[in-house]
């Protein structure tokens, strides 16, 4: 919210930590250890005069970083210069943005529901001081879509280098699917599908060279899990959030998918089974965004700098006066002895909690072990990234 785009050199931060034990093929036995990434920036990039909704770094140029804000523009960065390098007005204030596979378009979403794409590639002639002409890059808007009716969320091409599939998440749970013309940069809705009852927010694929899933996040509280070669089927849920999913990532190999929410933990799993493969990262905020490391196992995540919701503690009964809630739980203790409400039996309750109620009772049974994993790790997050190196678990 400070209108600053803060960058770290995530290869120094792993190697100032005790990660001796750490390597890129880590299997479920092998140790961990975490790391605050919140110490002195390599970059602090200003010039936003608005609270900067997103950023992403090039596919293919490791120092090149695009940012969208409320501002109503899009910047493009050199983050080893530590400079802007072109700033391009919108017509709205910007929240979403994506790049291409092969990284010669960006795509900018505004809360009008207007998607805009950038071309990338373009180049023009300029003097330099000595008066010689030279060649640079001169990115420039060339086409937008309006999305009448429909609330569009997050947008991405899947991982294709030269890919023409282009999904847009909307508000009514659906996702698009759409050929992209690389040549006219427009898009054409080929198909829909429902996946979710509540909205679309968050998207991620496979990055690693199977590319066989990618993951949704929705207000449903669900992250549901799709295989992309049997033609978008999906496999598998995870249930073990409470509150709309904000984020999803996959690691670099593909094997294992974070995701976090309004809950007060982020989940990793592995995506064929959906099952925890790790102790929760417990955190004191909602978290808004999760990214893996590229080449190991190490995943950094930001978020709110307010606590806990009060639409959140009120779910969790966080609130609640210590004698009422024991009261409650006698109540629906006594009344599952019972075969469930009004004396029926046979109900689900009388055969017991179904595993998402099962998934979630653990959690709250985790945050309230004295002993939490990584208690002394997780401060109070106020807007800092932080990197943590999960120890995995064998199932």
């Amino acid at each position: 919210m400070d209108h600053t785009i803060r960058a770290w050199d995530a290869e120094r931060a792993l190697a100032s930590a005790d990660v001796s034990n750490v390597n890129v093929n880590r299997g479920p036995s092998s140790s961990a250890s975490s790391l605050s990434a919140g110490a002195v920036p390599n970059a602090r990039l200003l010039g936003h005069r608005d609270s900067v909704e997103q950023i992403r770094f090039s596919p293919i140029r490791e120092d090149e970083l695009v940012s969208v804000s409320c501002d109503k523009t899009v910047k493009f960065w050199d983050v080893r210069q530590k400079k802007e390098v072109q700033s391009i007005p919108t017509h709205g204030e910007n929240i979403n943005v994506a790049w291409s596979p092969n990284g010669k378009t960006v795509c900018i979403g505004d809360r009008n529901d207007t998607l805009t794409f950038i071309d990338c590639t373009a180049m023009k002639t300029v003097k330099t001081a000595s008066g010689k002409e030279v060649e640079v890059k001169h990115r420039k808007p060339i086409s937008r879509k309006v999305f009448k009716d429909t609330e569009v969320n997050e947008f991405a091409w899947d991982r294709e280098k030269e890919s023409d599939k282009f999904f847009v998440l909307t508000g009514d749970g659906k996702v698009q699917c759409n050929m992209w013309d690389e040549k006219k940069y427009t898009i054409k809705n080929m198909h829909e599908f429902t996946a979710h009852t509540g909205g679309c927010y968050t998207i991620a694929f496979d990055p690693s060279e199977k590319k066989t899933h990618f993951a949704i996040g929705s207000a449903d509280s669900l992250v549901s899990i799709w295989n992309i070669p049997v033609g978008y089927m999906c496999l598998r849920t995870v249930e073990r959030h409470e509150t709309p999913v904000r984020t999803v990532a996959f690691s670099h190999d593909g094997n294992f998918l974070a995701s976090a929410s309004e809950d007060d933990f982020i989940d990793i799993c592995d995506p064929v089974s959906s099952k925890r493969v790790c102790e929760p990262i417990f955190v004191r905020a909602p978290m808004n965004a999760l990214a893996w490391h590229p080449k190991t196992h190490a995943l950094a995540y930001a978020g709110d700098k307010e606590d806990l919701s009060k639409r959140k503690r009120e779910a969790l009964n966080l609130d609640e006066d210590l004698d009422a809630k024991a009261s409650r739980m006698e109540e629906e203790e006594s009344g599952k002895a019972g075969g469930g409400i009004g004396g029926f039996g046979g109900s689900g309750n009388a055969q017991g909690a179904s595993m998402e109620e099962n998934d979630r009772d653990e959690n709250r049974r985790r945050r309230s072990v004295p002993g939490k994993p990584n208690v002394k790790q997780v401060q109070q997050v106020e807007g800092i990234v932080r990197v943590w190196i999960p120890k995995f678990v064998d199932e």
